[in-house]
């Protein structure tokens, strides 16, 4: 159990960081973490003091993680909305368009 909660808050502690290159993969793996420590707790029970002091610790970090976590949503949504506009774009381009028309000459 101590070793699962140093795990995470050692975790928790990078990823609250302020790093231009934040992989979203290191967030599902914190997520990850943290719901196999939420088994364990429910499955403990009673938590020494020791422990409900880290708990706290870890939560502190719990506001920057959201803004990071957040942050990258963002990042994911405009570059499927920038995929999405260019993949309209170029489909207006390649369009069969109606190439049934006729053209009539007249005769003089």
């Amino acid at each position: 159990m101590d070793e699962l909660l140093q795990l995470v808050l050692e975790e928790t502690r990078q990823l609250s960081q302020p790093v231009q290159t934040l992989d979203y993969e290191r967030f599902e793996r914190l997520v990850e973490l943290r719901q196999t420590l939420t088994d364990t707790v429910g499955q403990k029970g009673q938590l020494t003091p020791q422990e409900k002091n880290r708990i706290r610790e870890i939560l502190q970090y719990d506001q920057l993680i959201m803004q990071h976590m957040q942050q990258l949503k963002d990042e994911a949504a405009l570059g499927l909305n920038r995929v999405n506009t260019s993949k309209k774009q170029q489909a207006a381009y390649l369009s069969n368009g109606a190439y049934d028309s006729f053209l009539f000459d007249k005769r003089k």
